[in-house]
């Protein structure tokens, strides 16, 4: 292949990871307004839900978006499927069991925080990722690791609100508690889980063709985020104690404005996103590959600022656009530095 054609397939790479953290970035006001579906079909919001109607609903979103996904990567990328083997089998299996649980915490911490402050935090897997690496292969993360670790956790505390900017340094703030969310700590909690998937997915993906081991992934997603709904939901005091809600998840589930939401996350941040992903991200270093990926919560926050309007009329819930604000900016931004340093290249001997 000529240097040209080498540039090319380069360029082509990165457009293509580029639009990889556009769609996931989408996903975030998509998902908020499902937890509003839910909230205001079964009569409840972000204060009166119970935690179990909470896991409920987010494994049921989940669980349908994959399944969903499971199908669709079935009937487009037959080909693939006569590429699996019982190692791409199990390693989906593995990755998938990160996955799913990383993806319940996310989703029910979205019920109760803005989309585009969802995005930055969860954008905290590229800080952590590598210091549970280095700790899997028994090793001490690096000092430029450990610096990144610690400016996240101050980027968390302006954005969270926990800190604010007064008379020229940031101070603590009087209500500081009173700002912290319980999203904000189911989110935290997603992060070392997508973390453990992202160390998965890159042992696996040195030994075996990572695109072999994506329907595995997509069907124990789905399979198990089910099996939770299905043994957690008969319990769920704001669905027992609400009867007018007709027949409760399948009467959710059938409006139009749900299952269709439902549809766009299968397709474009999981069926699509993710099959760029696992085709583009081996043109490019993986240090590349992580850089592009911390614009995810910049996709998050661009989307977060138009999207929930138009969801708001399409859907009739009540989803205000978001605004930037000082503690989103300068949050957002000092995680984002966290991130590069996080990716800071190491000395070669």
């Amino acid at each position: 292949m000529s240097e040209s054609a080498q540039l090319v397939s380069h360029r082509r790479a990165v457009l293509a990871l580029v639009v990889v953290n556009v769609l996931w970035g989408s996903s975030f006001p998509f998902i908020k307004a499902l937890n509003l579906l839910a909230d205001e079909h079964f009569g409840v919001d972000e204060h009166t839900a119970s935690g179990a109607f909470r896991a409920a609903a987010s494994a049921w979103m989940t669980g349908l978006r994959f399944a969903l996904a499971f199908v669709m990567f079935t009937v487009c990328c037959s080909g693939v499927l006569r590429r699996v083997r019982w190692p791409h089998f199990l390693a989906g299996i593995a990755i998938g069991c990160l996955f799913v649980v990383g993806m319940i915490l996310q989703v029910s911490g979205l019920s109760t925080i803005p989309a585009s402050r969802s995005g930055f935090l969860t954008s905290l897997a590229v800080v952590w990722t590598p210091v549970l690496a280095t700790l899997f292969e028994r090793q001490r993360p690096r000092r430029i690791v450990l610096v990144a670790a610690g400016v996240s956790l101050l980027g968390v505390a302006i954005l969270t609100g926990l800190l604010q900017w007064s008379d020229g340094m940031p101070r603590f703030a009087p209500d500081g508690l009173g700002q912290w969310k319980t999203g904000d700590t189911l989110t935290l909690l997603a992060v070392l889980f997508f973390s453990g998937q992202i160390v998965a997915v890159d042992w696996y993906g040195k030994r075996l063709d990572s695109l072999a081991f994506t329907p595995s992934m997509f069907g124990t997603t789905a399979l198990l985020a089910l099996l939770f709904f299905a043994v957690i939901q008969p319990s769920v005091p704001d669905v027992l104690a609400n009867e007018s809600a007709s027949s409760g998840w399948y009467a959710l589930t059938v409006q139009p404005r749900f299952y269709l939401l439902i549809v766009l996350l299968a397709i474009f941040p999981s069926l699509v996103a993710f099959s760029l992903m696992n085709r583009f991200q081996p043109s490019v270093s993986p240090t590349q590959a992580s850089v592009l990926y911390t614009l995810e919560p910049l996709m998050a926050s661009t989307w977060a600022m138009f999207v929930p309007g138009l969801l708001s009329v399409w859907c009739a819930v009540e989803y205000a656009n978001e605004t930037l604000t000082f503690e989103l900016v300068l949050g957002g931004t000092i995680l984002i530095l966290a991130n590069l340093l996080a990716l800071w290249p190491a000395k070669k001997a």
